[in-house]
């Protein structure tokens, strides 16, 4: 068995934001996620064993005991910062919920040797691949910084694989994991 490169992950299915990734093909050098790969990421676990997904996948299974909820899309902003933008991304008003499911992965997966990491809940919708859609992405950003894209339910958190292409990443469920109806 080889490595795969995986992550745990939340699908967002949201109209709001599609319309916005609309917008953002509009921007030259900026390369926006596309509608099917749109997810909020728990934890990047990247290289890793095929085996050691079945582990991980056993070990934080406890997860159904969570209820499921719905979060806020809400604002805009871009890392590491407006000024040099190079992930757009949408904010989450109630980031509770997130921080509590993080806080249960990364607390179980330290005992793998993955390391703690400063956990900001957010979605990317875009990457700058060029400086010349800089102030664009500046543009856009403050056009819709306080805007509320809506709510999503979030009902399964899934251990996803990554396939890196020319073309973009290609994304497969390879766990999915149930949480408790409301």
């Amino acid at each position: 068995m080889g490595k795969i490169r995986c992550f745990i992950a939340i699908d967002i299915h949201n109209n709001h934001v599609f319309k916005l990734l609309d917008e953002l093909k509009n921007i030259s050098g900026l390369k926006p996620v596309e509608k099917e790969n749109l997810h909020i990421t728990l934890k990047f676990l990247g290289e890793i064993d095929q085996r050691l997904v079945n582990d991980i996948y056993n070990e934080i299974k406890g997860l159904s005991n969570f209820k499921a909820f719905n979060i806020i899309l809400k604002g805009m902003g871009a890392f590491p910062n407006l000024r040099n933008p190079r992930v757009v991304w949408i904010g989450i008003g109630n980031e509770a919920p997130l921080i509590s499911i993080n806080n249960y992965i990364e607390n179980i997966l330290i005992r793998y040797g993955f390391k703690k990491e400063n956990f900001k809940p957010h979605l990317t919708v875009g990457r700058i691949k060029h400086s010349r859609a800089k102030i664009h992405v500046q543009k856009i950003i403050e056009k819709y910084m306080n805007t509320n894209f809506g709510e999503v339910f979030i009902d399964t958190i899934k251990i996803k694989k990554s396939t890196l292409t020319p073309k973009g990443p290609i994304y497969e469920d390879l766990k999915m994991i149930p949480l408790q109806k409301l």
